[in-house]
Formats: structure tokens, sequence, C-alpha cells
């Protein structure tokens, strides 16, 4: 009887136990359940238990409007050219006798660079100097003649015609002298002609000939150029015409000199269009330097900075958000950024002109708009 009592004791004890244990964890479970509820949560108040924090909005970068002239660097390439380049042709014909000058050799307008066999022209110029030495002598005597005539003539001792004969010779020593004159100069060149000179200063980039070679009349002897200035050739659209003009600033990248900067300017652009290509010839010219470092023919880099005399409003174009074909910028009002549209009127490299939906004094979003939408709340970070 008492074992009956006990087993009956110990099976309710055992009962009693379960049944608060299960009350407790089904309480654990339900507040569990309100705190994972985001319908039991109120935006703005922490949950019991959980630490408050500040909502101070998306972090963003900002950009104050200030309108400016803008200005862009237009990238061109071309070639080196020398200022001045000549070849230098034979202007008579026989054997070289004498160099002077070889490749490499910098040469002045008074340099002789080779010499051409000058026998024959030398003599033929002596006789052309003796005739004018001649004629000199002739018309002296003729005009002796004419002056005794006329005091023959003025005695009665001569007829008139014999004094007009005498004046007719005199007339006739005159054009014979200026003929003997004419030829003389004429030799002279020629024997001039057989000393090869250069008409510009410069350095010697081709040599055709050597000692003994045979010339004929043009045939080149020579290649001077002048390399004090570099000139590169470009072609300008008909938008940046009215954009540029003659000394405007350029910088000139040689890549054969590590990519080394030269200081340019525009020296000459076409008045008239290029009919096949519809662009402006421009030169632009480099002074190089003392110990020549460029060389015509080597490749260049041309940064034309094109200007205007009005301002803009400008952004950056990673600032722009493209939707739907129209274009938006995200304009800041205290600290809600809004979607805002805009005009754009031009396009400068990476600078975008608007004309519409912004003015001097507005605050725009820079960086971090992919995390916005149409209107949120932000925390300007950096104003630049």
């Amino acid at each position: 009887m008492n074992y009956k009592v006990i087993i009956s004791f110990s099976l309710f004890s055992i009962l009693v136990m379960f049944f608060v244990v299960s009350c407790g964890q089904e309480k654990s479970m339900e507040t569990i359940m309100n705190n994972d509820n985001p319908e039991n949560k109120i935006e703005g108040k922490p949950v019991k238990g959980e630490n408050p924090k500040v909502d101070r909005g998306i972090p963003v970068e900002a950009l104050v409007i200030k309108p400016r002239k803008v200005e862009q660097k237009v990238p061109f390439t071309g070639m080196v050219k020398p200022l001045h380049s000549v070849d230098i042709a034979a202007e008579v014909s026989g054997k070289i006798i004498k160099i002077n000058k070889k490749l490499g050799d910098k040469v002045t307008i008074k340099d002789i660079l080779a010499v051409i066999d000058d026998k024959i022209p030398l003599g033929q110029y002596k006789q052309a100097k003796a005739r004018v030495l001649s004629a000199d002598n002739n018309l002296k005597i003729a005009k002796l003649n004419l002056k005794s005539d006329k005091e023959l003539l003025e005695n009665g001792d001569i007829s008139r015609l014999a004094y007009e004969n005498s004046s007719l010779a005199v007339k006739n020593a005159e054009a014979n002298r200026l003929s003997a004159l004419a030829n003389s100069s004429l030799l002279e060149k020629r024997y001039n002609d057989t000393r090869i000179m250069s008409p510009i200063d410069g350095l010697i980039s081709r040599k055709y000939v050597d000692i003994g070679s045979m010339l004929m009349t043009n045939m080149p002897v020579y290649r001077v150029v002048d390399i004090t200035e570099g000139k590169i050739e470009i072609g300008l659209t008909q938008n940046m015409i009215n954009r540029i003009q003659v000394n405007s600033p350029a910088n000139v990248i040689v890549s054969a000199l590590k990519n080394q900067i030269f200081e340019g300017n525009v020296s000459f652009i076409s008045p008239e269009a290029d009919p096949k290509t519809g662009t402006f010839a421009t030169e632009v010219y480099v002074k190089n330097t003392v110990d020549k470092l460029i060389r015509a023919g080597m490749t260049a880099k041309v940064e034309i900075i094109l200007t205007d005399n009005h301002t803009h409003i400008v952004v950056p174009d990673y600032s722009v958000v493209k939707k739907n074909g129209q274009n938006f910028i995200y304009k800041i009002t205290g600290n809600i950024a809004r979607l805002t549209e805009i005009s754009i009127s031009n396009v400068f490299g990476s600078q975008v002109a608007i004309d519409k939906g912004l003015f001097e004094g507005d605050k725009i979003v820079v960086v971090g708009m992919k995390r916005l939408g149409k209107e949120t709340k932000v925390s300007v970070e950096t104003i630049k």
C-alpha cells in the first residue's frame, strides 16, 4: 500500500515539472518571435535590448555649383617636321672635286659645302671680265672723240653729220659695255655655282654625292634641315575653329623622349577648309632644346587647350544620372537629396555644361549616387 502511494506521488511530481518547463519555453519563443517581427518595431525607437542608433542618412560627397570658364584639352597626333627643309641641287654640271661637309654637320649660309670642277667656268668668267674692261676703254675713247668733234663743229671744221656719227659711237660703246657687264655677271654666277652652298642655317641630314661624282644640272647634292623649332601639322574641325587662335598654347608630348612635355603654340590656321577632309590645316610650333633632342620624323601628341570668353555651369560627367534617355542630378536641399532633371548644352572633355536645372550656389551629389532614391536623406561628408 505504501509503495503505491510513493509511486503515485513520484508520477505527479514529474508531470508538474514537465508542465512548468513547457510553459517557460513557450514564453521564451514568444518573446523571440515578437522581437524578430518587424511590425512590432517602431522606426526611430530601439527595441528593448538593442543599442540606440542615430539615422544620419547615406554618406555622400557634394559639389557647390560655381559658374566658371571652361578649358578643354583636345588631343591630336602628328609627326614633327623641321621648321625649314631644303634639298640643295646642282645649278651647273661637272665633277665634284672637294667635299667640305659631312652628314650631321652644322652649316650656315656662308659655308661652302662642296666644290665642282671650276676650271672652265673660271676661264670663261675671266674672259668676260676682260671684255668689260675693253668695253670701258672703248666708251672712254668714244666720249673723248665726241668732245673733240663738238669743238670742231663749233669752229666749223667738221660737218654736222660727222658730229652725229661721233655721238652714235658713244651710244654704241655704252651698249657694248652693258652687254659685256651682263655676260660677265652671268659667267660670274656660273663660276660661283661651282661652290655648293646652303640657303638656310641648319644641319645636314642627307648627302647624295661624294668626291668624283659627276653632277648634272638639278641633281640633289645635300639636304639641310633647320630644327631649331619643330612643326606639327594637324587638322581642326569646324566646331573647334572659333575657339582656337594663332598663338594659342599647346602641349607637345614626344613619345620617343619618354613622353616628355614641351611647350608649343599655334602658329598658323588655314583660312580655307580642306575639301577632302573638311578640316582646317593648322601648324603647331615647338621650340627645340639646346642639344636638339627633338628630331624631324618623331611622332608627337599635341594637346591644344580650347577656351572661350563665357562662363558655364559645369558638373563632372560622372555626377550625371541617366534614366529613360533623360539626364538627372541629385540636388541637395537641407539633408535631402532629390533627383532633379537637367539639360546638357555642351560637353568639355570630362565636364558637362548645364543650361537648365541648376543655378549658382546649388549643391549636388558627386559621389554616392547609387544608393539614393528619388528623395533620400543624406549626410554630406565632403564638399568640393
